[in-house]
């Protein structure tokens, strides 16, 4: 996430007793804020939907909508999330934050429009009708921009503005649709509009947060230079695509399996797998907030000294002992993310699962059983990330493109292939893909920090290759010259 260890230094720097408190906080609330307002909007709906008594077609109907809108919306944003946060990264390093609104709002355009016109085509086929795909394309485009949105919000220190945000979404949300079921409107498009009103007010609330850090006017030259970036580090979005990939492909294999339903036209649903999946994924939260504070705030000083000595001219002793700092730094580090990671899984599997059980959710046996699988995946998942993650500190670039694809690979083919065996299986694929992701991103730590010098001397290019543009450079260009062309009256241009 863009910028997001330099900002919990910087509340660090102050050395008080809220100081670190406050840190966890705001890796709390731009790490897992999106997943849990996500989930809270989600319930919000459900809640108005149980209260306006739904029947059975429509509430499977509204279910489908949203969650194809938030699959294919985390699956697009995933081919560009890490590009873009390198890119603001690299810019809040060097401080040329000059063109950072300009690169918000043509990440949102650029993305939203690609996006969007993928997805549209899908909803033309899907048979789903007219009024109801023009809503879930609304909703589509709005959670793009909503995930896009919270890289930039990383850059900022402002998490109260952030936390509000998400407030004013869920009572925004909640009000509306009340307010449309109490008129009397259709109760799957009350709750449509309610929601995509609600994800609306969110990207109107963290635009403002944006301008108040960022008073700049637009310059049309940076709207689109991010698109740079697609080309110099195309393996980061194979890596956060696949990444994706593996992460929902269980999912989909399972709608068209025999426990899936179908709803409307090529919509299914597994409302006893999918609701399964949306809880356990909560546990991952742990590993995701620790790694954030403690890798990227503690090791990154770390071994942001021993790189400088490389630069410096440190001599050998200096430099050996930096190493055995960093390393000793990072095994603390991942052993006490395990343990927390660990112990949050128990708690999920034995005292979640029996607070679950008294909830009015239907669960069974069966989803009992799902749970605990998904939540042991889910762990491993995280830790397998973590660790793939903490590998790039190192460059390790090429071998997390290739363990990404495995991982994608895996996943999507144990899962196809387990929908025709029992359905206690179901879950498993992604199981067996998470522990082999995790297998070969150890192995790769293992190989890269067993021989730490040779990683970061021996395997760089002795002549620096020039580099020349590709298809994103000339889309770039192309896209900056219409922009000038279309709003050179409002847009300021400053030539190269």
């Amino acid at each position: 996430m863009a910028g997001i260890g330099f900002s919990i230094n910087e509340i660090l720097k102050e050395k008080n007793l809220t100081s670190r408190p406050r840190a966890y906080t705001y890796a709390a609330v731009t790490a897992a804020g999106p997943l849990i307002l996500g989930e809270i909007v989600l319930f919000s709906v459900y809640l108005l939907a149980s209260f306006s008594k739904i029947n059975l077609a429509d509430r499977n109907l509204l279910v489908a909508l949203i969650t194809y809108a938030l699959l294919a919306s985390l699956l697009v944003n995933g081919f560009s999330s890490l590009v873009i946060s390198r890119y603001l990264s690299d810019k809040l390093y060097t401080k040329k934050l000059k063109g950072f609104l300009a690169t918000y709002w043509g990440s949102q355009f650029f993305l939203v429009s690609c996006g969007g016109f993928l997805y549209a085509i899908f909803l033309i086929f899907s048979g789903v009708g007219f009024i109801y795909g023009i809503l879930a394309w609304i909703l589509f485009c709005e959670l793009i921009m909503t995930w896009n949105a919270i890289n930039f919000l990383t850059v900022t220190k402002d998490y109260m503005g952030i936390f509000k945000a998400f407030m004013w979404t869920i009572l925004v949300t909640f009000l509306i649709g009340a307010f449309f079921l109490i008129l009397k409107f259709p109760v799957v498009i009350a709750l449509l509009w309610a929601i995509v009103l609600g994800y609306a007010s969110f990207i109107v609330q963290v635009s403002l947060v944006l301008y108040r850090q960022f008073p700049q006017k637009i310059v049309a030259k940076e709207l689109f230079h991010f698109l740079t970036y697609f080309d110099k580090y195309k393996k980061l979005a194979v890596i956060g695509g696949c990444t994706q990939i593996g992460l929902l492909s269980h999912v989909v294999a399972v709608w068209f399996s025999p426990i899936g339903q179908q709803v409307k036209g090529i919509f299914h649903i597994a409302p006893y797998y999918d609701l399964s999946v949306f809880i356990a994924s909560l546990t991952m939260l742990t590993t995701t907030i620790n790694f954030i504070v403690v890798l990227e705030v503690d090791f990154s000083k770390v071994s942001y000294n021993f790189y400088q000595l490389f630069n410096r001219g440190g001599s050998l002793q200096e430099l050996r002992d930096a190493e055995n700092e960093m390393l000793a730094s990072l095994r603390r580090h991942l052993k006490s993310v395990g343990w927390k990671q660990l112990l949050t899984t128990l708690i999920a599997i034995s005292f979640g699962l029996a607070i679950l059980s008294y909830l009015p959710l239907g669960f069974n046996d069966t989803m009992r059983g799902y749970f605990r699988v998904l939540c042991v995946a889910y762990a491993i998942y995280a830790l397998a990330n973590v660790v793939t993650l903490t590998t790039t500190y190192f460059g390790n670039v090429d071998k997390a493109y290739r363990t990404s694809i495995v991982f994608a690979l895996t996943v999507t083919l144990f899962s196809f292939g387990l929908i025709f065996a029992n359905s206690l299986f179901y879950g498993f694929g992604f199981l067996l893909g998470s522990v082999i992701y995790f297998l070969l991103s150890w192995y790769d730590l293992e190989n890269i920090t067993s021989n730490l010098f040779y990683q970061v001397l021996s395997r760089q290019p002795l002549i620096q290759k020039k580099e020349e543009g590709g298809f994103f450079h000339y889309l770039y260009k192309w896209l900056t010259v219409k922009t000038i062309a279309i709003f050179k009256k409002g847009i300021t241009y400053e030539k190269e």
